[in-house]
């Protein structure tokens, strides 16, 4: 069976790419498979900064990381479930999974092991100077994805080729 890959983090949930990403899906009778990924390098370096700052101690900054992973894997959960829903209300054969670790590397794991003719991602809304200075997970995952990417962003939906940035 073809297979569609929907990439979602907390920072990257778009109405419109899991829209887009359903279609695919209705469309090429194909099954969509919606990964959350809890990004680990989002809170190392959220840890990091915080622990930095000195304003608070070891034990608080711990604390206040994993209330917000904890939080981060609700939403996830219940993004899960919203796209589930959608896809059964559209006939869209669907499977959904949580998983935590590095958002590039979750996602290249779950394309391979999937098969997936094509992978739909939502693109960070940043400056294109920060894209440039800090990198794009997007670009990488694009660079590196065994299938076709389609990023989508705020303007519009792109194929993989657009490299402009995550």
């Amino acid at each position: 069976m073809k297979r569609i890959l929907l990439i979602l983090t907390p920072a990257r949930v778009s109405n419109s790419c899991v829209d887009e990403a359903l279609a695919a899906a209705e469309k090429s009778l194909a099954e969509l498979v919606a990964v959350f990924v809890l990004d680990t390098t989002i809170s190392a370096d959220f840890r990091s900064r915080l622990r930095d700052s000195g304003s608070l101690g070891e034990a608080p900054s711990d604390q206040l990381v994993v209330a917000m992973r904890e939080e981060q894997e609700r939403q996830g959960r219940d993004e899960l479930r919203r796209v589930e829903e959608l896809a059964r209300a559209r006939g869209v054969e669907i499977r959904t999974r949580l998983v935590v670790g590095e958002f590039v590397g979750c996602s290249l794991e779950a394309a391979q092991r999937e098969a997936a003719e094509a992978i739909f991602v939502t693109r960070r809304g940043r400056p294109a100077i920060s894209r440039f200075v800090a990198g794009s997970a997007v670009h990488d995952l694009s660079e590196a994805a065994p299938c076709e990417v389609l990023v989508h962003d705020a303007e519009r939906a792109t194929k993989g080729e657009n490299h402009s940035g995550e």
